[in-house]
C-alpha cells in the first residue's frame, strides 16, 4: 500500500471516529446505557443462581456474572453500526461519489467503521467500571489466558466488522433494510453469545451457533478470558481465523455482484 493510500485510509478511519462523536449526548447517553445493562445483568444473574450451590453447565455465579460485563463491554465496542453505512450512502445516491475515490468501497467502508470502533472504546472503561462496582468482573484465568483473549479480540474485530459489512452490501439489493437490520441485529445478539453464553444454550442450538460467524465476534474471546475456550484454544482461533478470511472473500464476492447494480441504477 502507497503513502497515499495510507494516509487515504486514515483519513477515513478519522472520519469514522470523529463521527459519533460530533453528537456526544447520543454517545454518552450509550455509555449510561452500557453501564445501566452491566448492572442489570448481574443483579438478574445472581438472582438466577440464588437458589443453586453449585455451578450451572460448568459456570459458577461469578463466572456468570464475570461473562455478562465481559460480553457486553465487547459487543458494545465491536458492534457499532456507523452512521455514514453504506445504506444511507446509496440511498441518499452519495454512493457515485464513493466510487470515484482512490480507494475501493470495501476499504473506505472499513476504515470508517475502524474509526467507529475507536470511538466506541471509552464504552470499555465504563462497562468494567460498572463490571468492578458490582463485583462482577474477575482476572483472567492465567497471564496465558489474557494474551490469547487479546489474540482472539483481534480476530473477533475481524469478524464483526465484516459481518457489519456485509450486512451493509445488502442495500444494493434493498433500499429499505431497517427491518432486516431488525432481525439481523436479534440473530446476532442472541448467537454471538453476547448477553447469554453458549454454554447455556440446549446442544442443538450450540451447534448452530457454531456453524455462524457470529460466536466468533464475542463469545469466543470471552470464553477465553475464562479459560474455556471452544473445542481448545487452537481451535478456538482457528475458527476464528477462517471466518475472517471466508467473510473477507464472501463480501469481494458479494461486491463484484453489487457493482453491477450500481452501474444499472446509474445507468
Amino acid at each position: 500500500m502507497t503513502a497515499h493510500r495510507i494516509r487515504a485510509t486514515l483519513s477515513q478511519v478519522r472520519i469514522g471516529y470523529l463521527t459519533p462523536w460530533s453528537y456526544r449526548g447520543s454517545m454518552l447517553l450509550s455509555l449510561v446505557v452500557v453501564a445501566v445493562q452491566v448492572i442489570l445483568y448481574a443483579v438478574v444473574w445472581r438472582a438466577i443462581y440464588a437458589g443453586h450451590d453449585g455451578p450451572v453447565a460448568g459456570a459458577d455465579v461469578r463466572q456468570a456474572v464475570g461473562y455478562a460485563v465481559l460480553g457486553i463491554t465487547v459487543a458494545a465496542v465491536l458492534d457499532t453500526w456507523p452512521g455514514q453505512s453504506i445504506e444511507s450512502r446509496v440511498r441518499e445516491g452519495l454512493i457515485g461519489i464513493d466510487l470515484t475515490r482512490p480507494l475501493g468501497l470495501l476499504t473506505q467502508t472499513l476504515a470508517v467503521q475502524t474509526g467507529f470502533v475507536i470511538a466506541a472504546l471509552p464504552t470499555v472503561l465504563v462497562g468494567l467500571g460498572a463490571g468492578l462496582l458490582v463485583g462482577g468482573l474477575q482476572p483472567p484465568a492465567d497471564p496465558f489466558a489474557a494474551l490469547a483473549f487479546m489474540i482472539s479480540l483481534v480476530l473477533a474485530f475481524g469478524v464483526s466488522q465484516l459481518i457489519t459489512l456485509l450486512m451493509g452490501l445488502t442495500s444494493f439489493w434493498t433500499l429499505e433494510v431497517g427491518g432486516i437490520q431488525m432481525a439481523f441485529a436479534v440473530v446476532r445478539t442472541f448467537l454471538s453469545g453476547s448477553v447469554l453464553p453458549l454454554w447455556f444454550m440446549p446442544g442443538w442450538l450450540q451447534a448452530v451457533a457454531a456453524a455462524l460467524p457470529f460466536q466468533a465476534a464475542t463469545f469466543t474471546p470471552v470464553a477465553i478470558y475464562f479459560g474455556r475456550p471452544p473445542g481448545g484454544l487452537a481451535q478456538a482461533l482457528g475458527v476464528q481465523a477462517f471466518w475472517v478470511v471466508a467473510l473477507a472473500l464472501l463480501a469481494v464476492l458479494v461486491w463484484s455482484r453489487a457493482r453491477h447494480r450500481v452501474v444499472v441504477q446509474g445507468g
